[in-house]
């Protein structure tokens, strides 16, 4: 299902701002790009944005996008996010509240770094230290 709502209704309305699932989307109307831009900026984080576009909206992505770099965790220009590759350099996360840690991925070879936690070790002498931190 697709959404239609004004701007000033989007902004009326704090429960249309929540992400959602499924196959639904909100298509909020905006009289020029700056207010494009202004609503992108109160958008939360979110897994997915997606631009529908042709080369002649090249510009408008272009103002648009340092925001959204922001605000999403994955970016996509005329495609739908149904479905999650498994590949390298795919990224399923996002900024908070679309995941908790907005640093990691739940997909790819960098998920892995969920589970990691950084250790430092001070003056800790070479034969306490793991192998790959030995001289």
């Amino acid at each position: 299902a697709v959404f239609e709502v004004s701007a000033a209704d989007w902004r009326a309305r704090p429960e249309l701002a929540e992400e959602m699932f499924g196959p639904a989307g909100i298509l909020i109307r905006v009289k020029d790009t700056a207010e494009m831009v202004e609503i992108a900026r109160e958008f939360h984080g979110q897994l997915t944005a997606t631009l529908l576009m042709d080369a002649a909206d090249t510009a408008v992505a272009a103002a648009l996008l340092p925001v959204l770099e922001r605000k999403a965790g994955r970016i996509l220009a005329n495609g739908f996010p149904t479905g999650v590759e498994v590949a390298d350099a795919m990224v399923h996360g996002g900024p908070y509240p679309a995941s908790t840690n907005f640093g990691a991925t739940s997909v790819g070879t960098l998920s892995i770094r969920r589970f990691l936690r950084p250790v430092c070790y001070q003056n800790l002498p070479d034969a306490l230290l793991p192998d790959d931190l030995r001289d």
